[in-house]
């Protein structure tokens, strides 16, 4: 924790919500990283019901909190430790993440030597693979070998204030989800750039749960609807085409949908059934989609995958927009005998339920 009256060089925000068995391990190294770079750590706790706060108070760190559970999801978190902070460099990082030694420094380096970044991220590491996403994720990360420009910081990064601050905000308190590639499309729009480097940045302890089971907890907390929102959000910004870009798998859905009835229309205009040539076009996309995953279940699962997409972006359309730059009710914790609490610290950390995949992780 910085001395009171210094301002801090970098801010790393932590997205807590009932993370009391990991959230010791990711404060330890995220105050380490933070003492190597004149920086604080900021916890933003989405009014956790276990003991991820009193675990917290044993570091040197500061601790806000949401006033009211409606406004807590992935975008507001972001944005409360946005409002807290006035440091010119912020860190975005959840609380089943562990920074890794001597990232911060180097992220920091390359944001000093370029004054177009934005942004710079590494690799995340997943330590568990149970979902198509991590294993998707990892494939990724054993890609990366050079520095490359992408065009959002999935999975947390270091931001350069300045050009938040020109953006008007660094996460949409609206968005339960795609709340930073929302940020990366409104920074590319005002002409800044985002920098991955192939260095590792956070290990992951990725998700307890199957791909099937993750689509239904975000149809269950609602944020698998966000696509629909980003969409919306961005009728009319000039970031519009690169939102419908990501969403191309959903968008594809309707378009094969429209041309399977076409084609199954022409074929059979003289003869034969119109639904038997609608179904036979089906069956080729089908075919090529196995094909192109090399398996019928990796098909099988994109096909799914798409529709599911395409029915919660349609949702999420129809969800009302609220101005993002509205203030977040929130409170900061203050807590005394500092010296007593950390003696505390180790005896917090004895492994318990993981109850933390929820809305606002």
């Amino acid at each position: 924790m910085q001395a009171k009256g210094v301002q801090p060089k970098v801010t790393i925000i932590i997205k807590a919500l009932n993370e009391e068995r990991r959230i010791a391990a990711c404060l330890q190294a995220a105050v380490s990283e933070a003492q190597s770079v004149q920086g604080e750590v900021l916890l933003v706790d989405s009014l956790s019901t276990d003991r991820t706060v009193e675990i917290a108070q044993g570091f040197p760190i500061r601790i806000v909190q949401f006033l009211h559970v409606g406004d807590r999801n992935c975008g507001s978190a972001v944005q409360l430790g946005f409002q807290y902070t006035q440091a010119p460099y912020l860190y975005v990082l959840d609380a089943d993440m562990i920074l890794q030694p001597g990232f911060l420094a180097t992220a920091l380096s390359h944001l000093c030597a370029d004054s177009g970044l934005a942004g710079v991220a590494g690799k995340l590491l997943d330590s568990r693979l149970l979902t198509v996403y991590d294993q998707r994720r990892a494939e990724k990360a054993v890609a990366l070998t050079v520095p490359i420009e992408v065009g959002e910081l999935g999975g947390g990064g270091l931001y350069r204030r300045e050009a938040i601050d020109q953006v008007g905000y660094l996460g949409n308190r609206w968005l339960r989800a795609y709340e930073e590639a929302e940020l990366g499309m409104r920074l590319r729009a005002a002409g800044w750039r985002l920098l991955r480097l192939p260095t590792p940045a956070v290990m992951h302890e990725g998700h307890f749960e199957t791909s099937v089971a993750m689509l239904a907890r975000l149809w269950r907390n609602g944020r698998a609807t966000a696509a629909g929102v980003l969409v919306r959000g961005a009728l009319g910004k000039p970031w519009f085409v690169r939102a419908l870009r990501s969403q191309a798998h959903a968008l594809a859905v309707p378009a094969m949908h429209i041309s399977s009835a076409l084609i199954g229309w022409l074929l059979l205009l003289d003869n034969g059934s119109w639904l038997a040539g609608y179904a036979a076009v089906w069956l080729g996309w089908f075919v090529l989609l196995c094909a192109r995953k090399r398996s019928l279940g990796g098909g099988s699962w994109t096909l799914l995958l798409w529709h599911y997409s395409a029915i919660t972006l349609l949702l999420g359309l129809f969800i009302p927009l609220r101005d993002p730059l509205l203030p977040i009710a929130a409170r900061e914790l203050v807590y005394e005998n500092l010296d007593h609490a950390i003696q505390q610290r180790d005896s917090a950390d004895e492994p318990t339920e993981d109850r933390s995949h929820t809305v606002g992780e």
